[in-house]
């Protein structure tokens, strides 16, 4: 019977499973099947040839009368520019400025590269530059048909760049920001068109031709780069007429208070400070029954943006909504008064714990 009972018990394993302990072990045993797995395929692809075809690496040979343009390191930089800009949007203050700065920088050289490439110059002698082949063939072999230059993929690049930037700053720059991108991507667009006419005609030729070469257009980016300038200086204030309260359009020229926490009815006015997206108090209390005033010092860069809307406790619905000020303004935002309890006040624009704090109503 000892025997029998033993088989029952290792039997009653299968019988009646444990769906609790399986389940437990389900990812483990994913783990298991994809590590075999992906040792499965690594041998593979490791025994489908020799492992070497000669005793040292064999250097490719570019055939004659075929030139190769060199590696270029620019696209790695541009990614660390924008590595360093997402990073940048996330800490704010001088981090976002220096992210910026290294994007700029970056594409900069990307376009001093590809602006040399296209053009099929030479760089300088003794400039300690790599040098590009002194001859340049002007046409493919007979029967091989190679696209011609386009500079539109460089525009497509500062199109998106002048986007990002307008997301970041908000405004009339985002709104230049997209009125550059359009601009950009209708250029591309009648370029393709007329690529495609050629396709079109070459049915019927048998021969297919470039579309004329496109120069880089220098007037039209020097008209957009005054643009951002401008927009730039009437965000910031520095143009007449000075308007900070929101950054851009759409913002309520009432919203402005009084400077310096101007106590509101009923109440002693409270004074809350904004510093690298951070409140300087996470509890403030107000007198219930009675509407009261919080003066927001923003003392973040002038393209962060920061408000108190107050919520429901927890986080819950939205009771009073504020607009946003740009950084190194103050505002005065008026309150209507308020059942006793516990609230919430929070930046909308950056809705983390640093910009949350309790409003306390007693």
């Amino acid at each position: 019977m000892t025997l029998m009972d033993s088989l029952l018990g290792v039997a009653a394993i299968f019988v009646q499973p444990d769906w609790d302990t399986i389940r437990t072990l389900f990812p483990v045993l994913l783990l298991v099947l994809f590590v075999a797995w992906f040792a499965w395929t690594a041998r593979k692809y490791a025994t489908l040839g020799p492992t070497r075809r000669a005793p040292a690496r064999v250097q490719p040979i570019t055939p004659p009368h075929v030139h190769m343009p060199g590696g270029s390191v620019a696209p790695i930089l541009a990614a660390l520019g924008a590595a360093a800009l997402f990073a940048g949007l996330i800490l704010g203050g001088i981090w976002l400025a220096l992210g910026a700065l290294a994007l700029v920088v970056t594409l900069i050289v990307w376009f001093r590269e590809a602006f040399r490439d296209y053009a099929h110059l030479e760089p300088a002698e003794g400039m300690g530059e790599r040098q590009l082949p002194a001859v340049i063939h002007r046409a493919p072999p007979p029967g091989v048909h190679m696209p011609g230059p386009s500079i539109r993929p460089l525009m497509g690049a500062l199109g998106s760049a002048a986007l990002l930037g307008g997301l970041v700053v908000g405004g009339w720059v985002l709104i230049l920001a997209v009125v550059f991108l359009v601009y950009t991507l209708i250029g591309w667009l009648v370029d393709f068109t007329a690529e495609y006419r050629k396709v079109e005609e070459a049915d019927a030729t048998g021969h297919l031709e470039n579309i004329p070469a496109r120069a880089l257009p220098a007037r039209p980016l020097q008209v957009f780069a005054v643009l951002f300038v401008l927009a730039g200086m009437w965000q910031a204030g520095i143009l007449p007429p000075s308007s900070t309260d929101a950054g851009g359009p759409g913002a309520s020229p009432g919203a402005s208070g009084p400077p310096g926490g101007s106590p509101g009815p009923g109440g002693d006015g409270l004074v809350l400070v904004a510093l690298a997206i951070a409140f300087d108090q996470t509890s403030l209390q107000v007198p219930a029954g009675q509407p009261f005033t919080i003066t927001l010092r923003n003392e973040d860069p002038a393209t962060t943006t920061h408000d108190i809307d107050i919520h429901e406790s927890g986080g819950g619905a939205l009771l009073q909504d504020q607009q946003p000020i740009a950084g190194g303004s103050e505002q005065a935002y008026q309150y209507d008064a308020l059942e006793p309890g516990d609230y919430q006040f929070i930046c909308s624009v950056h809705p983390i714990p640093q910009m949350t704090g309790t409003l306390t109503v007693q």
